[in-house]
């Protein structure tokens, strides 16, 4: 169980954060810089977005308590948001919840594009801190919590390894490989989408059956 969770998990989150979609985004951000500059800043870019992503992963139980919001309505809006990001990938699109090209465009004339954009929303954005809260509250132990924050450090370790050799990754990939590898994990991302809403339906048929019956 552990096993198949901790699998489960890896994909979703790799599927979400993508950074082979941002393959050419980092590369065009980072053209100006040199080779050791920009392998720092996406090491630094990296490390950031993992940090956040534990963070809401961990707290977004006490933010839902506070709220008196219960987990399987943050799970259906979750597995919608997820679904427009998947539509947007297999249509081509960059999700609009990485950040935009105006903002992507800003982002060359400031000082410090470690935490914004690179990090925050380019690897951690809406849709990866969704994934994080949901796959904490699926966890049935420690355990598989564990394996979780395991598998967010993998993610991002590989997603250093990719964007790291941005440059040499898209001159091999070009538009239409990379293209081809978003619609893939697009439809991917997509079924994780509807399982998300078919548990929180579900979970949210028990507790309205279980408040009728009291």
């Amino acid at each position: 169980m552990g096993l198949n969770f901790a699998l489960s998990s890896f994909i979703s989150l790799f599927i979400i954060v993508d950074p082979v979609v941002n393959v050419p985004v980092f590369t065009s951000i980072l053209s100006e810089f040199g080779q050791k500059d920009r392998h720092n800043m996406v090491k630094k870019a990296v490390i950031v977005a993992a940090i956040v992503l534990a963070i809401f992963t961990i707290a977004g139980n006490k933010i839902f308590e506070y709220l008196g919001i219960e987990m399987y309505s943050f799970r259906i809006a979750g597995g919608i948001l997820l679904f427009i990001i998947a539509i947007e990938m297999l249509l081509g699109r960059r999700p609009g919840t990485k950040s935009s090209a105006k903002e992507e465009a800003e982002a060359l004339k400031k000082d410090d594009l470690v935490v914004t954009p690179l990090a925050v929303p380019l690897l951690t954005g809406p849709g990866a801190i969704t994934t994080g809260i949901v796959l904490f509250n699926t966890a049935a132990s420690i355990t598989e919590q564990i394996l979780l924050f395991i598998d967010i450090a993998l993610v991002y370790t590989l997603s250093y390894f990719i964007l790291s050799r941005s440059e040499k990754i898209f001159d091999r990939l070009g538009h239409t490989g990379t293209m081809v590898i978003v619609r893939i994990m697009g439809l991917l991302l997509a079924t994780v989408a509807v399982q998300f809403v078919i548990t929180g339906v579900g979970e949210a048929l028990v507790d309205i059956m279980a408040t009728l019956r009291g």
